[in-house]
This record gives C-alpha cells, sequence and structure tokens, in this order.
C-alpha cells in the first residue's frame, strides 16, 4: 500500500472516529436560554434579548452554539435589539463550508436530490445529520455539553409546544418526514416538533425534483415557536443546501478536504 494510500485510510478512521460520538448523541438540540446578560463581546452587561427564548443549539464538542438568537446591533452605546445574529447559517458562515449536500436520491425519493445520505464531506459529517431532539436527553448522557456555559441552556421547558415554523423557502425545496417525498410544510407554515416534556427526536428530509441544476443552492428559513406562549420564540435562522451530482466521498477524498476537516474537529476537541 502506498504512503498516499496509507494516509487517506488513516485519515478516513480518525474523521468516523471523531464524528461517531456527536452522531450518537445529535447534532441539533432545542432549549431555553436562561442568561439574563450579555457576558461577552460589545455588549456585554446588557440584558440578554434572548433569555427566556427556544433555541437551536448545535452540538460543537463540549459547548453548544446558539444559532440565529436574538442580539443586538449597533455601536455600544446605543444598541439595537435584533430578531437574529451573525451567526444565523447552516453550514455557519464562519467555517467557509459549502451548503450540506442534496444527493440523488432511491427508492421513494427516485428522481430527487434529498438530505440524509451518507458522505463524507465536510458540511455534512459537520452539519448534515439534520436531527433535532430535546436538549435534556443529554442529560446523563453528555453532562459535560449539557452543563456547558454554566447551565445556560438546561432549564426545564415542560410547558413549551414546540414548533418550527417555516418563513420561506427557495421555490423547488421541500420538506417531508418519515421515508416518502411529500411535501409537508409550505412557507408560513410549521411543523410540531414536541413538547418540553417529551424527549423528541425529528428528522426533517428536504428535497428537491432532480431538475435542478447540480450546483444549485436552495435556502429554508426558520424559527422556533412555543404556541403555548410560555416561551418566547427564537431568532430566526438559515439553512443551505445544494444539489450534487454523486456519492461525495470520492469527490471530497479527491479534493484533500478530509485532511482541513479532521485538522479542524481535532482543534475543537482539545479546547
Amino acid at each position: 500500500m502506498s504512503l498516499v494510500n496509507r494516509l487517506l485510510g488513516l485519515l478516513v478512521v480518525a474523521a468516523i472516529g471523531t464524528t461517531a460520538h456527536a452522531s450518537q448523541l445529535g447534532t441539533y438540540y432545542v432549549g431555553v436560554d436562561d442568561a439574563d446578560t450579555v457576558t461577552y463581546g460589545t455588549y456585554s452587561g446588557e440584558y440578554n434579548t434572548n433569555e427566556g427564548r427556544l433555541t437551536l443549539l448545535f452540538h460543537h464538542g463540549n459547548h453548544f452554539h446558539g444559532i440565529g438568537t436574538h442580539s443586538y446591533t449597533g455601536p455600544a452605546s446605543s444598541p439595537v435589539a435584533s430578531d437574529t445574529s451573525s451567526n444565523n447559517r447552516l453550514p455557519e458562515s464562519y467555517t467557509g463550508l459549502n451548503p450540506i449536500s442534496l444527493q440523488p436520491g432511491s427508492g421513494d425519493f427516485a428522481g430527487t436530490y434529498r438530505s440524509g445520505l451518507s458522505s463524507s464531506l465536510p458540511q455534512d459529517l459537520e452539519y448534515g445529520n439534520l436531527n433535532i431532539q430535546n436538549v435534556h436527553a443529554l442529560s446523563g448522557v453528555d453532562d459535560v455539553i449539557y452543563n456547558s456555559s454554566g447551565g445556560r441552556w438546561n432549564t426545564d421547558f415542560d410547558l413549551a409546544h414546540i414548533h418550527m415554523v417555516l418563513l420561506n423557502a427557495t421555490p423547488g425545496l421541500n420538506i417531508a418526514f418519515g421515508n416518502t417525498p411529500v411535501s409537508a410544510v409550505a412557507p408560513g407554515g410549521d411543523f410540531h416538533l414536541g413538547d418540553g416534556d417529551e424527549m423528541f427526536s425529528v428528522t426533517p428530509t428536504f428535497w428537491v425534483d432532480d431538475t435542478a441544476n447540480v450546483g444549485d443552492v436552495f435556502t429554508a428559513e426558520f424559527m422556533l415557536a412555543d404556541l403555548s406562549g410560555t416561551y418566547g420564540n427564537s431568532g430566526r435562522f438559515f439553512v443551505d443546501f445544494q444539489a450534487v451530482p454523486e456519492p461525495a466521498a470520492c469527490t471530497f477524498l479527491a479534493s484533500g478536504g478530509l485532511l482541513a476537516f479532521v485538522r479542524r474537529r481535532r482543534k475543537v476537541a482539545t479546547k
């Protein structure tokens, strides 16, 4: 076996090893922000406009990233409240990653490009597991992240009726649940994730017709809403997808992207 092939093999094993733990635990969670003030940055000490609101949480090793949280803009001397934040896209903009892949489907999804298929592209390894869970599912399973940020995200929200509202979407982008390509929600509609006292686990499938051009980007804009009225709505956030022509592993290995992904994951693991 050549040195190059041996190195690629080791990198594949390393990437699988680093993502296996995150995959078992999940990628996205819903919690309620319990912090009363902003603790860092330009607006440190200001009232936390996200307090008491539902929040989409991205599992990032030993801490969460709040996605599309309520925030402030403008100068520190006269901050303006906003219903979104600079970190409001998936994949997160700072990573420079391409959109989550929509790959050619089969079976009931034949004739489509769909999410949720196996891929070794870094954007899919990092962000492509679209399962959404109650953050309390982490209690006793991964207490490090569950209690991270001083327990900011582990407050009870039993009374919540949690819905994911589709505010806008690129024409042609559909959302399905289960294993059939039935569009479940249109812009302006919403779908029920679960209640705060339920260990819900929901995985939407995003899909487009295979008449879409390879490389086309599709975007969905969401917010989380509590229909019980007990908790505030989350900020707005966006999820980007891109139609790709073939199983991603070969393209990714050829690009050398795996090495960069493993380096990034190792850096996160050592924080």
